[in-house]
């Protein structure tokens, strides 16, 4: 059995063994079967379609800012993209990294060459989770500022919030000026360096001239859609945090039980532990750190509205694009008269980006 093959089952184990641990430490949580029971026959034929509308409005709202960051790309190609990535992310071990891939295949097919989709999918990337962490942080000093949290998670959430905007500022400095990308560049080649030592695979570069050109790349490319693209990445998230509160109202939970800020805050920390996670779609994490936040201080008679809602939320942002997906896999891999040869496509790209400099 060669090395990849080994790794690949191994990683397997992981994300579902992960999966299986958080689910059994979930039903711990929630007391015993008759809650979940209770949870489920609670919801409602209408409440699934209105929180799934929702969902799909949520999905919908990232392919603007993927046409944003890839100039030429039509929106039916976005919306191909997104949900065959997104059902792939959902379903197999370290999702994000093997749909960026798939992301990249399609991109590549249509046309895009390697730096145009790169920077593409790095610039969703980063729009997408500094707008996240960034709603978190705010969600976060509404907590603080009105007394919802006290003691040791008020220091937690001001941690949070110093490390969100270091990051914010971070990027922001790298993309906007040379000489503190090249700084990034000289650390990542020292540990590059040090890696090479010990990892036999991984090999000794100059990481400056890199990080600088994909700098210069990048910033050609959002410097003059970037308030668009922060405006509807930002409009995205909300729709998403929106989802979930709708998913919170709509199982019985009150705004005195669980207020907006509170709904904001959990819906960052689920994509946090998922970032972290091995697990398809935060399978599991995302559960744990929904019902984490938004169950503090429920008492234990509302915590089968609580999973209730968790349900409606996952069923609407982490199942329904899953079939959706494998959709709009099929018909990219069955439709080849949109497959364009690599450069074609250039003169109607540069076109494309004009009219979003002007937009």
């Amino acid at each position: 059995m060669t090395r990849s093959r080994v790794s690949k089952i191994l990683s397997a184990v992981l994300s579902y063994g992960v999966v299986g641990l958080v689910m059994w430490l979930l039903y711990r949580t929630v007391g015993h079967s008759d809650a979940v029971a209770d949870a489920l026959s609670s919801i409602t034929l209408v409440q699934v379609l209105v929180v799934s509308t929702l969902g799909l409005v949520y999905l919908a709202s990232m392919f603007r800012p993927m046409l944003y960051t890839l100039p030429g790309l039509s929106m039916k190609q976005a919306g191909v993209a997104r949900t065959a990535s997104l059902a792939l992310a959902n379903t197999v071990p370290e999702g994000g990294t093997v749909a960026t891939g798939l992301t990249f295949a399609l991109y590549r097919s249509w046309g895009f060459g390697v730096a145009d989709s790169s920077t593409s999918i790095i610039a969703i990337g980063i729009w997408t989770n500094l707008s996240r962490y960034a709603l978190m942080a705010v969600g976060l000093v509404v907590l603080v500022a009105f007394g919802s949290v006290t003691g040791s998670t008020v220091w937690i959430a001001i941690g949070a919030c110093v490390i969100v905007t270091a990051g914010c500022l971070s990027i922001a400095l790298v993309v906007t000026h040379d000489g503190f990308a090249r700084r990034i560049g000289r650390v990542l080649t020292r540990v590059r360096r040090a890696l090479a030592k010990r990892i036999k695979r991984v090999e000794p570069r100059d990481m400056e001239q890199v990080v600088a050109d994909f700098r210069e790349h990048l910033h050609t490319r959002v410097r003059k859609c970037w308030r668009s693209l922060t405006a509807t990445m930002l409009l995205s998230q909300l729709l998403g945090a929106l989802v979930l509160g709708v998913a919170v109202r709509m199982s019985g939970l009150s705004q005195d039980q669980v207020g907006w800020d509170r709904i904001v805050v959990a819906f960052g920390a689920m994509w946090l532990a998922a970032l972290v996670a091995p697990t398809p779609g935060g399978l599991g994490v995302a559960e744990a750190a929904l019902i984490a936040v938004l169950g503090v201080g429920l008492p234990a008679d509302a915590q089968a509205k609580l999973v209730a809602a968790v349900l409606l939320y996952r069923f609407a942002t982490w199942f329904l694009p899953i079939p959706l997906g494998l959709i709009s896999y099929l018909y990219w891999r069955l439709t080849k008269n949109w497959r364009v040869p690599l450069g074609q496509a250039s003169n109607e790209r540069q076109t494309f980006s004009e009219d979003i400099g002007n937009s």
